[in-house]
């Protein structure tokens, strides 16, 4: 590794040398003053902060950028954004993908579907008709690099556009179908959930139309029962009259016969008993008549309970069936109902999703034709980065490829400098603190930059001392830079706020006199003493003698023609 070293000179030998060093520096300079003339450029005392810290000198390193051809045209026209003719022809066996052999032999010409057009690989070219950049030249992002063959950009777009009105067709067309299929998602759902609202309604009306005839079927049968009942009672009842009746008969009977000899005689007392046997034959007939009708209501009200108990029990067993059957009506309308939001949803997420897919396919599209577009405005291949140009890989009538290396530039964003400190120095920086570049070419100018990188340290066996190289990123304007340009780099190691200070070149020293030289009222140079403080490498600080905005004079040597 290379170190940069102070060179001191030394002072060795007799008086002889000394005397020859001497006279020919006295000859030198009294012949160079012959040849120069001296001249003044004015500046002004400023005020604000000063610093200080190490320098070492460096040269620059630029980086190179390059920019390649990102576009990868075969996935743009190939046709992957799920249009239905080419999803039709994808099918057909008839679409072959770079690379794919036939018979085992190679494909070279293989072709690839979009819409109802195939093209081959030709169709992929993009050729240059015109170079715009040479090496050397300082572009600017934006400015044209290459201007592109007409017919073969024009081809691949006329392929993006007709993937795009494809796509678009295909999405305004599913678009008008799910009106019809949303209308009766939405019609479904309503009607269960409106069925589910009414179920327990519906549920409520059956249940109590089932108990209401099972009442029916029971009142039925206790009616039947409680008459056969009464009937019972009655017939009871009526027995007991009977056998009071046939009695009452029989003692009727048994008071007069048929055969009554006084009947004659006593018509009265015949009549009578006739009468009252009749009357008893009467009440015993009506009674026995009664009972007879009685039982035979109570053998017809028999079959009619037999029949009600059947009816009784039918509506109780169709009373159970017909609620379970009820419950279950409703427990289904009931589920379709709360899960009628659901289904919708499912359903409507469906439709968005086809919807979507087909909207993605048309955007994806757009974006390849819009991606195109960007990436070749117009005909022309537009520079990305500003810089001085050092590769132009194409000429006229070259084809451009993805990833082809379109132009290098010197990379603005990397202009470095490598400086050696020895290990005493590099401890004493910020490696987060201020850096100033003072270029030999701009020694007005001061560049500033950052430590972007440090090295490990490095044993140096010549001076047994560690050094370590401190990379440093120049900031701001580098367009004046160039590789090779040597500067002073200085790291601020201590800052002082708020003092004058003047350009180190503004300064003259005899002995511990300090002086700058500054225009009288008549315009005469002259002299005037001032103190100084501490420099930063490239100003230093006036303590004493100057004031802010005073004009002084920096002093210059040119050869005389």
């Amino acid at each position: 590794m290379d170190k940069k070293k102070k060179i001191i000179i030394g002072i060795a030998g007799g008086s002889a040398v000394i005397c020859v060093i001497g006279i020919s520096a006295v000859y030198l300079f009294l012949n160079s003053a012959k040849d120069e003339e001296v001249t003044y450029r004015s500046t002004n005392v400023e005020y604000g902060d000063l610093t200080v810290g190490i320098t070492e000198d460096s040269t620059v390193s630029i980086g190179t950028l390059e920019q390649t051809f990102d576009l990868d045209i075969s996935a743009l026209i190939n046709n992957d954004s799920g249009n239905s003719e080419s999803s039709n022809n994808s099918g057909n066996g008839n679409m072959m993908g770079p690379g794919n052999n036939v018979g085992g032999t190679p494909n070279m010409m293989n072709g690839f579907s979009l819409g109802n057009n195939t093209y081959t690989s030709q169709s992929q070219e993009i050729e240059i008709s015109e170079v715009h950049v040479t090496v050397g030249q300082n572009i600017k992002e934006g400015d044209v690099l290459y201007t592109l063959s007409e017919d073969s950009v024009n081809n691949i777009r006329s392929q993006l556009e007709e993937d795009v009105a494809d796509t678009k067709q295909e999405y305004d067309a599913i678009c008008v179908d799910q009106q019809e299929s949303r209308l009766e998602a939405k019609q479904e759902h309503d009607t269960y959930v409106t069925n589910g609202n009414l179920a327990q309604l519906e549920y409520d009306n059956t249940v109590k139309e089932l108990e209401e005839k099972v009442s029916e079927a029971e009142e039925t049968l206790l009616n039947k029962q409680n008459q056969v009942n009464d009937n019972l009672v009655k017939l009871v009842e009526l027995n007991q009259e009977l056998v009071t009746a046939q009695k009452d008969l029989k003692d009727a009977q048994g008071a007069v016969t048929e055969n009554y000899e006084n009947r004659f005689n006593d018509s009265y007392y015949y009549t009578v008993y006739k009468n009252t046997r009749d009357m008893a034959q009467t009440i015993v007939d009506n009674i026995e008549d009664e009972i007879e009708s009685l039982e035979d209501e109570n053998e017809t009200l028999t079959v009619e309970i037999d029949e009600a108990t059947r009816e009784w029990k039918k509506a109780v067993r169709e009373q159970k069936s017909s609620e379970l059957e009820a419950k279950k009506t409703l427990e289904t309308a009931q589920y379709y109902g709360n899960a009628a939001s659901e289904w919708y949803s499912i359903q409507t997420t469906s439709l968005d999703s086809d919807k979507q897919s087909a909207l993605d396919s048309y955007e994806a599209a757009q974006n390849k034709l819009d991606r195109f577009d960007s990436y070749i405005v117009g005909n022309d291949l537009i520079a990305e980065c500003s810089g001085v140009v050092t590769e132009v890989p194409f000429e006229k009538g070259d084809y451009v490829t993805q990833n082809s290396s379109l132009v290098t530039l010197y990379d603005q964003d990397n202009v470095t400098m490598d400086v050696s400190l020895v290990e005493d120095d590099f401890n004493t920086i910020d490696q987060d603190g201020k850096v100033n570049i003072i270029y030999t070419s701009y020694p007005d100018d001061v560049y500033e930059g950052v430590i972007s990188d440090v090295s490990d340290a490095e044993y140096d066996s010549d001076t047994g001392k560690l050094y370590y190289t401190v990379t440093i990123t120049v900031q701001g304007d580098v367009s004046g830079l160039y590789e090779g340009m040597t500067g002073d780099v200085t790291f601020v190691t201590k800052e002082t706020k708020e003092v004058n200070y003047v350009s180190n070149r503004a300064i003259f020293r005899d002995g511990t006199r300090s002086y700058i030289k500054m225009y009288d009222e008549n315009g005469n140079v002259v002299e005037k003493d001032v103190a100084t403080g501490f420099s930063d490498g490239i100003n230093v600080e006036i303590t004493e003698g100057l004031s802010e905005g005073d004009e002084i004079l920096i002093e210059s040597s040119v050869q005389k023609p």
